[in-house]
């Protein structure tokens, strides 16, 4: 994703409206993921790309798919928000 400011918040944006889209039961699931990890990340006191590495080498299946989701969630944000992809 490019490091424009108003690109990164419209993508943010459309990110959140997709979790709050999803039924209650996965966004309770999501919503604890991310609260524990980013437990996780200030007991570690790790955080950007030293984060996001651990979480990749994760050995806990949950923790990478979790970052997969996220990460997912806002590439496909980015590609529907392009100007490529409005018609």
């Amino acid at each position: 994703m490019p490091n424009v400011p108003d690109v990164r918040t419209a993508v943010a944006e459309w990110v959140e409206g997709s979790l709050a889209a999803m039924p209650e039961v996965l966004r309770a699931g999501v919503a604890l993921g991310s609260v524990v990890l980013g437990a996780w990340a200030r007991v570690t006191r790790t955080e950007g790309d030293r984060l996001l590495a651990a979480l990749e080498r994760s050995p806990l299946p949950p923790v990478r798919l979790h970052l997969r989701l996220l990460r997912s969630l806002v590439l496909f944000g980015d590609l529907e928000l392009s100007a490529g992809a409005r018609p």
